[in-house]
């Protein structure tokens, strides 16, 4: 735990730059990839549930903390009235 500390210090001056979300975001898409080509490597009859379900608790994630992007924000206000929310 002491190594991830020493690194969200080392990296809170970049918090404030411009084009750190963005580095992020990169990172974030090459690791969604390559995870994907990690699973695309199991039969489909175990990938497809696995991603399902991630989908899922992303999904419902948003819908409880309502934190989504603003693109999607119709369809989670379609769904949240049957799910549970925060407020």
């Amino acid at each position: 735990m002491l190594y991830v500390e020493r690194l969200f210090q080392s990296l809170q001056p970049l918090y404030n730059q411009s084009w750190f979300p963005y580095a992020l975001g990169v990172i974030g898409l090459i690791f969604a990839y390559s995870i994907f080509k990690t699973l695309s490597t199991l039969p489909k009859l175990v990938m497809y549930p696995i991603i399902g379900a991630t989908c899922v608790i992303v999904c419902i994630n948003w819908v409880y903390n309502r934190n989504e992007p603003e693109l999607l924000s119709p369809v989670v206000d379609m769904i949240a009235p049957w799910l549970p929310s925060k407020t």
